[in-house]
């Protein structure tokens, strides 16, 4: 197989997304000029990333750790110049150790090359599959995992670097000894090398550490242990440039005006907003409510301008009710400025001072989540101050629906009469946006839904369904080819398409062309498409044939409606796919790295959870309101009411695919007291269980007969 593209059209993390869901052995490069990074894969996961910058962490980090003498360092060195290869390559050759005892500094190497290949704009790639060799590291890396990861690591290396203006500033080391004797080694280190270079870019270069690791040592130390040059050198040019002042209070300010202006995201307002306020203030909060509770904070600590320190807390923090000044912003939209309040929410998650001042205001409001930005100050600040800014920015950043409903009461705006109904405003914002969005989805395909309704029809003689379905020759091919299989088959093979259709059955062929029709969504011929879509269709087809059998297990009457509940119940997510890509990645970054759940991040990001979303997409493509609300629920089956028996078997087969399909979730467990009470409602024993995976197992390995 052969894969190639160009960098600037094709992210390199959808290539890497694409390579891992396909679980290919061979190599990627990726060239622009004289750069050149390789990575290696095995199975679909990372086993080897190398480039020029990797290789000499890798150097670095031996000399450093003592893994290699000054003259064995000379002649791997030696090596690499005559012959070009990698170092890790020229390791195994030299045989100086079994290279499983330098494991993580390996992985340094590998996240160093993968750093560096998320930081170019420009370049072709090309993958060929091949066989791969062990060499005894035993690295073998989750490519999803480490591509989100380290993606996010370049984002905050371009926010750093915007931040000090350029990397090629120098660094003036203002510590005393006792202060560097204090530091923890690695930061010692780093100080200690600061010293002795000519700029952060160079210090970052040659520190024994994860480039973006020194990069956040750095940063903390600023201010601190270090001081920016005004000036710098540019590289290959003994010419000074002079560096403007980044930390003008109004340059910040309209620095975040420009960032908020630009995007109606909320977690980018968040995030200009927090860079904002991490020069100026001591502290920030970030928090989240499901309705009354507060389930949900991020802390962020911070010392002379830089975050020094960040916390996150879950679960049942407080009610909203038991303290007045956020439960009045949350009911009004209205931001808080002031001296800081008692709260017992708050002193949960930080340290508040007794004095000193603080904001608050709401980031977004929906039916049943709000987040909340607080920022405090332990010392008052004097004259017009960040606390006058960031007033003037949460304007900018508050829920508009919400502030143009508290301004509506705020006006001599006559209140509507019965006689004269005032006219429901369009939705604005949020939810409503991907209202209006959903009617920019197709429907489903012409011949599909006059098939689909002729099997509705009992009285439809099958040579009509025959007709309607017979010029679609693909479709034609896989009703037969399902026919015969295990999931479908008898004992004599079918050949002719009414043999198939008799066999099936109206609902169970219903339930393929449906499957049929609906797959090519999931292969859009579009960036994220080409990554994403793939990934969620198989999970939808595994979590579809486990919901069947789960379904024939327990003696639920309409096995083909557990079918396709199952196949549809992450169509929210498709959508939110197909009508912004960036928005679906960004929401699996946060995922991973914050280990949050699904519709937290989604609501945070889009505005709105892939259930609701799904939910919408259903009524628009007229399915029953069982699979609706299956849709809609299978998160919490509890509340769906009277399709919960319904809801629960799609939450298992959801949690079965998970656990043994084709893209397993770690940390998952096979039995838990949420399982125990799913199959409770669904009416499965351990015993009828055991044998219920062995049969779903067997079904995720057929999982390609929906192709």
């Amino acid at each position: 197989m052969i894969f190639q593209g160009d960098v600037s059209k094709y992210h390199p993390s959808d290539a890497l997304m694409f390579l891992s869901q396909l679980s290919l052995n061979g190599v990627l490069t990726i060239a622009c000029g004289q750069q050149l990074v390789i990575l290696t894969f095995k199975g679909g996961h990372l086993v080897d990333a190398h480039s020029k910058a990797g290789d000499e962490k890798l150097l670095q980090a031996l000399r450093f750790h003592k893994a290699v003498t000054q003259a064995q360092e000379g002649q791997i060195r030696k090596v690499q110049t005559e012959t070009g290869i990698p170092v890790r390559q020229v390791l195994t050759a030299l045989k100086l150790f079994p290279l499983g005892e330098i494991k993580k500094w390996l992985e340094i190497s590998i996240n160093e090359a993968l750093l560096e290949l998320f930081l170019m704009e420009r370049g072709e790639f090309h993958f060929t599959d091949t066989p791969v060799e062990e060499d005894g590291a035993g690295i073998q890396q989750d490519t999803v995992a480490i591509a989100i990861r380290v993606l996010s690591h370049a984002e905050e290396l371009r926010s750093f670097e915007k931040s000090i203006v350029t990397l090629d500033r120098g660094l003036v080391v203002k510590a005393t000894p006792e202060q560097l004797a204090e530091l923890p080694p690695e930061e010692r280190t780093i100080a200690y090398l600061a010293g002795r270079v000519s700029s952060v870019r160079q210090l970052m270069t040659v520190a024994p550490y994860y480039s973006h690791k020194t990069m956040q040592s750095i940063e903390k130390q600023i201010g601190k242990l270090f001081d920016l040059a005004p000036v710098c050198v540019k590289p290959g040019s003994d010419t000074q440039v002079y560096v403007p002042s980044a930390d003008s209070l109004f340059g910040m300010y309209k620095q975040a005006v420009k960032l908020l202006m630009h995007t109606d995201e909320v977690l980018k307002k968040v995030e200009a907003v927090v860079g904002f306020c991490k020069k100026y203030f001591d502290g920030i909060l970030i928090l989240t409510a499901r309705e009354k509770q507060v389930i949900h904070c991020k802390a962020i600590a911070i010392e002379k301008g830089k975050n020094i320190r960040q916390q996150t807390f879950k679960g049942q923090l407080g009610s909203l009710d038991q303290d007045p000044v956020l439960q009045a912003v949350q009911k009004t939209g209205i931001g808080f400025f002031g001296k800081i309040f008692p709260s017992a929410i708050l002193n949960k998650v930080a340290q508040l001072p007794a004095n000193g001042e603080c904001a608050l205001f709401p980031i977004a409001i929906q039916a049943q989540l709000t987040m909340f930005f607080y920022a405090y100050n332990v010392v008052p600040q004097q004259g017009l101050s960040a606390h006058h800014y960031l007033e003037l920015l949460s304007w900018l950043i508050m829920p508009m629906e919400k502030a143009k409903a508290v301004g509506a009461l705020q006006t001599d705006t006559p209140v509507p009469t019965a006689s004269a109904p005032a006219k429901e405003p369009a939705p604005q914002g949020g939810i409503g946006q991907l209202v209006a969005k959903i009617e920019e989805l197709p429907p489903l395909p012409a011949m599909a839904t006059k098939a689909l309704q002729l099997l509705s029809d009992p009285e439809t003689a099958t040579e009509a369904i025959e007709r309607a379905i017979a010029h679609d020759q693909a479709l034609v091919a896989k009703i037969i080819r399902v026919s015969n299989s295990a999931l479908y088959g008898g004992l004599q093979k079918v050949e002719s398409l009414r043999q198939a259709l008799t066999r099936l059955g109206a609902k169970t062929t219903k339930s393929l062309i449906l499957a049929a029709s609906t797959r090519s969504y999931f292969f859009k011929e579009h960036k994220g498409m080409k990554v994403w879509g793939p990934i969620l269709w198989q999970h939808s087809v595994e979590c579809g044939l486990a919901a069947r059998r789960i379904a024939a297990a327990c003696g639920y009457a309409d096995i083909e409606q557990a079918f396709i509940s199952g196949l549809m119940h992450d169509i929210g997510k498709l959508a939110i796919l197909m009508l912004d890509d960036k928005k679906y990645q960004e929401i699996n970054r946060i995922k991973v790295t914050e280990k949050r759940p699904d519709l937290e991040v989604e609501i945070q990001v889009v505005g709105a959870s892939h259930t609701e979303i799904g939910r919408m997409l259903m009524e628009k493509w007229h399915m029953p309101e069982a699979v609706q609300r299956c849709v809609e629920c299978h998160h919490h089956p509890d509340e769906a009411s009277d399709h919960i028996v319904l809801a629960a078997m799609i939450t298992y087969a959801d949690h079965l695919s998970h656990l043994w399909g084709s893209h397993p979730q770690p940390g998952l467990e096979a039995a838990s007291p949420q399982l125990n009470e799913l199959l409770r409602i669904i009416g499965i024993c351990a015993e009828k269980n055991n044998a219920l995976v062995t049969q779903v197992q067997t079904d995720f390995q057929n999982a390609d007969l929906m192709d």
